[in-house]
């Protein structure tokens, strides 16, 4: 099934359009992604079984035909293998990129930036491929989403057609209108996806066990952004006015993702009436305006959302669509994670994140722990380049040193956080973080390193406003001992 009027990026018929042949015919110095392999990622234990791993066929040989610029996601077998074997025929034995499991589909369209997704329909899994279509929609909606399937399946048919696909590819059809399509799809040019270019950079802190100090350290982390990100606080308040204008400007959100969320504005002191489940069944609504007035707003200008307690899960594609949304609106994002995110949730904003920090301390069960949350890391698509090991409560005295840890684990060691328990729980139960005049506090410093250098990556148009803040006479003093 072939409906013109349907077809991704409608532009007229071009004339004398090369044939699918001359396509698929490798070009000299012309080359492509390898395919993925989905045995070099550890299977995520919480893949629904809507869309299971693609087991590996025979014909994924290394002498077999070029891959073409194409991501199919297929049904559970037997289904989705005819589906593999449709396209290879339909593709004159050239292979398409196969998504191994759901979660690595989002980490894949963002690597190979392929030239459509092809997602098949199927009665067992109509439902996740449902939800697959509409989270490329909002992820990716430059790269056109195409339905495969039976056509006399009328639920299946209907339910792509009102999930957003731009074209249905019948299976039991001859191949020729297909093949139209797909060679229309190959003719163009890859897309390109504008709208990422001004997205604020995301940091995302997690820990493989609850009571590793995780939220409190974002809590920190994401004021010293603040401090760095706002003016206000390198300037002089000049009027009323300009404290006005900086209530509505928006530099660092906090979201608290947790399914036992509520401790980052506990540490805050910080409560609000807008929750991040409020933001997700409002996300159509929000805009800048919006953010700027409904989100829980700390002194220091640091925006908040927190996920309630007992909250239904979001549905996919939701929680994606809203971190883009914002990260529209704000300078940088900080995800608290935690220990108890809900795994479908970090499967969705984790592949997106600038940085991903494992938050650790110096006990061996911790080590264990957060090798099996490296895996599956590694199994939602997480690059690992972007995953840094962070060592909080740190004592030097402890036999198991970080950088030890650190190669147990195979990670780059981001730093040191000491240990700072009572003078933390002392100014927690207060009410507020340990402040600014608190500088020379070693976790306050351990933590403002950590925020300089997201802010010399991200943010290096925007100087530090750290010593500025602080008073020439402690800069100098700051200098003369070397800090």
């Amino acid at each position: 099934m072939n409906k013109d009027s349907l077809a991704p990026h409608s532009a007229g018929p071009a004339p004398e359009s090369p044939s699918l042949a001359d396509l698929l015919t490798p070009r000299p110095g012309q080359a492509r992604p390898a395919p993925a392999d989905a045995s070099e990622r550890p299977a995520l234990r919480a893949v629904p079984p809507s869309l299971t791993q693609v087991p590996a066929h025979a014909d994924h040989t290394a002498d077999s035909a070029a891959t073409v610029p194409l991501l199919l996601v297929q049904a559970p077998a037997p289904q989705g293998a005819l589906a593999l074997v449709w396209m290879q025929r339909l593709l004159g034995g050239a292979q398409p990129h196969v998504a191994p499991s759901l979660y690595t589909v989002a980490e894949q369209v963002r690597q190979l930036q392929p030239h459509a997704v092809l997602v098949q329909f199927d009665g067992a899994n109509v439902d996740a491929a449902t939800a697959l279509v509409a989270q490329l929609q909002q992820a990716f909606p430059h790269i056109p989403r195409l339905a495969i399937g039976h056509a006399q399946e009328a639920p299946c048919l209907l339910a792509a057609l009102r999930a957003g696909v731009q074209d249905f590819l019948d299976l039991d059809a001859p191949l020729e209108p297909a093949q139209r399509v797909v060679s229309q799809l190959l003719a163009r040019p890859a897309a390109v996806d504008h709208r990422r270019a001004d997205t604020a950079p995301i940091t995302a802190l997690l820990s493989a066990r609850a009571g590793l100090g995780c939220s409190l350290l974002a809590s920190h982390l994401a004021w010293q952004l603040q401090e760095g990100l706002s003016p206000a606080h390198g300037a002089k308040a000049t009027a009323p006015a300009s404290h006005a204008a900086d209530a509505q400007s928006l530099h660092t959100l906090l979201l608290d993702m947790g399914s036992s969320g509520g401790d980052c504005a506990i540490y805050l002191n910080t409560p609000g009436e807008f929750s991040l489940a409020d933001a997700l069944s409002q996300q159509r609504r929000l805009d800048k305006r919006m953010a700027a007035s409904a989100l829980s707003r700390h002194p220091s200008g640091l925006r908040l959302l927190t996920m309630p307690r007992h909250a239904t899960p979001p549905v996919a594609g939701e929680i994606d669509a809203l971190v883009q949304r914002l990260g529209q609106y704000f300078e940088h994002l900080v995800l608290d994670l935690g220990a108890d995110t809900p795994v479908p949730v970090m499967a969705e904003v984790l592949p997106q994140a600038s940085e991903v920090w494992l938050v650790c301390d110096q006990s061996v069960a911790s080590v264990v722990w957060t090798a099996e949350l490296l895996q599956q890391l590694q199994a939602m698509g997480v690059a690992a380049d972007r995953i840094e090991l962070l060592v909080n409560r740190h004592d030097s005295r402890l036999e198991l040193a970080a950088t030890h840890m650190a190669a147990q684990l195979q990670l780059p060691l981001l730093g040191r956080i000491p240990e700072r328990r009572r003078p933390l729980m002392q100014e927690v139960n207060r009410g507020q973080l340990l402040q600014a005049q608190r500088r020379s506090e070693p976790y306050v410093k351990a933590v403002a390193q950590l925020a300089d250098q997201l802010l010399a990556e991200h943010h290096p148009q925007r100087p530090g406003h750290r010593s500025s803040a602080a008073g020439p006479l402690l800069t100098l003093l700051q200098r003369l001992r070397g800090h």
